[in-house]
């Protein structure tokens, strides 16, 4: 049954806003009617959620609401009792639920203060659930590790997807993997191979430091409120990259120099870093950035490197 159906279900035996719903359906668009239905009923069917709750685009908050599609991460996630999830922005706590009914320990950061009763009243039940109030990007996580690799999770706020990915990446020494929903066009880029225009700063970030794979696209209508576009979800195992680095702080700046400038050549876009005595005679500087892979990247700063410090 559609999950549209599903819902107007439940709202026959609910205390669901039928005259508004009513009014809706009659003088709106059928996606406004649509988005309001979805979130009245799973409020009701679901989190009994307070009728005045109203999404926020500033936080980028669009529910995931449908559970065939939940499940299907949820697969792709193989949560087990013995891992520790971190869990960006769990929102209505539907994924949340998933992870706390596998036995798994879940800490749920949540930048909402909205939420943060209904999610405390939700799993109070629940000794292995932990939630924060706070933004994820202040979130140091050596406080929650110990002796465990954490598992990054969450349907993450489009619009500052590559700000939470570097957030993570500053932090991989803690993670074991990460498993995120973002927008397909983000997930393509993360994925890209060198050559093409989506090849960049993200991608050879996730490249270098974990191995990435897109899983799976999301249909814009199993959200709501609906995004604009479609979502992927991404997955890195994180890993040592293919080839020792010299200085990881100084690679992650000549990535991101190089490919700020990412239409000049590398003689160009390098002028900072080069000098005379620079020996990268292994390397065409005629090239542009975006046809190196990473192997060479990380060849090109241990040379750079190596020169700065001598």
């Amino acid at each position: 049954m559609p999950l549209l159906a599903e819902f107007e279900n439940v709202a026959a035996s609910s205390t669901i806003n039928i005259a508004l719903l009513t009014e809706l359906k009659t003088t709106s668009s059928r996606e406004n009617y649509e988005n309001v239905f979805y979130l009245q009923a799973y409020r009701i069917a679901i989190v009994n959620w307070p009728n005045d709750f109203q999404p926020r685009k500033s936080l980028g908050q669009n529910f995931l609401l449908d559970e065939n599609v939940l499940r299907k991460i949820v697969r792709a996630i193989d949560p087990k009792p013995e891992d520790h999830f971190v869990e960006i922005g769990p929102g209505m706590g539907a994924l949340t639920k998933h992870l706390l009914e596998a036995g798994s320990h879940c800490l749920a950061v949540e930048i909402d203060q909205r939420l943060i009763p209904l999610l405390q009243e939700r799993f109070a039940a629940y000794p292995n659930f932990k939630l924060l109030n706070q933004d994820f990007r202040e979130v140091a996580l050596n406080g929650f590790a110990g002796e465990h690799k954490l598992r990054l999770v969450g349907n993450i706020p489009y619009h500052i997807t590559s700000h939470l990915v570097f957030t993570a990446f500053a932090q991989r020494a803690l993670l074991r993997d990460m498993l995120l929903t973002v927008q397909r066009e983000v997930a393509e880029r993360i994925v890209a191979t060198p050559g093409g225009k989506e090849y960049g700063i993200l991608s050879i970030m996730s490249q270098t430091f974990a191995h990435a794979e897109l899983l799976f696209t999301i249909s814009p209508h199993v959200f709501r409120p609906k995004p604009e576009v479609e979502s992927a979800v991404v997955r890195w195992q994180f890993q040592a990259p293919p080839l020792p680095i010299v200085d990881d702080d100084f690679y992650v700046a000549m990535v991101k120099a190089i490919f700020g400038q990412r239409r000049k050549t590398l003689r160009r876009s390098l002028s900072n870093f080069l000098n005379t005595e620079t020996p990268l005679a292994f390397i065409d500087l005629q090239r542009r950035p975006e046809t190196l892979a990473i192997a060479e990247l990380i060849q090109l700063a241990n040379g750079l490197a190596k020169t700065k410090d001598a």
